[in-house]
């Protein structure tokens, strides 16, 4: 509904209250089809419709931290994964003077190893996931990421829509309110 303002003229002023006639008996019909009997059930479905997309945006977060450890994960055992060539090297040389050098020239790989065995001790991972189980179970989570994104929407709108009725039905009691005061004052 938009406010009917007599400073932005007389074709403006018929206009919004034409309009905000029209938006009136949308809210009604509307109220009607969803079989509100009252501005409490109304307000009820509001508070529940909120409560599903709270409760849909919370499953959805959950799911993202998941997803988000699971692209860590195989980004590290990737990074380990590709030093296996250094690790198999290393453990051929005999003396200690060779390992000092081949560690000395191959810095960069033994330090994304190191990292990636420190986040495996963190995270309590003893034994390495493969790349495919890996794959598998963040297609899985964008797969549900995306569903929830989808019902988040749903969830989302169907609240704005019965939040949007409940405005114009106020509005448009609260209009008839104060015409009927207006009225009472003039008499």
């Amino acid at each position: 509904m938009v406010d009917v303002t007599p400073e932005k003229g007389a074709g403006f002023e018929h206009w919004a209250k034409v309009f905000n006639l029209k938006q009136s008996a949308k809210s009604l019909a509307e109220l009607e089809r969803y079989g509100f009997k009252s501005l409490e059930d109304l307000q009820n479905a509001i508070a529940i419709a909120k409560a599903d997309e709270r409760d849909c945006r919370e499953a959805l977060k959950a799911v993202e931290t998941g997803l988000y450890g699971k692209k860590e994960l195989q980004k590290r055992v990737l990074a380990y994964a590709n030093t296996k060539p250094i690790r198999e090297e290393y453990k051929t040389l005999k003396s200690d003077r060779a390992r000092e050098e081949f560690r000395k020239q191959h810095e960069s790989e033994f330090i994304i190893m190191d990292s990636a065995k420190r986040y495996f001790a963190e995270h309590g991972i003893t034994k390495i996931p493969s790349h495919k189980t890996l794959q598998t179970d963040i297609e899985r989570l964008t797969s549900r990421q995306n569903e929830l994104y989808e019902k988040l929407r749903e969830k989302r709108g169907e609240a704005k829509r019965l939040q949007t009725i409940a405005d114009n039905i106020d509005r448009t009691l609260h209009d008839e309110s104060n015409k009927a005061k207006d009225q009472t004052q003039e008499i």
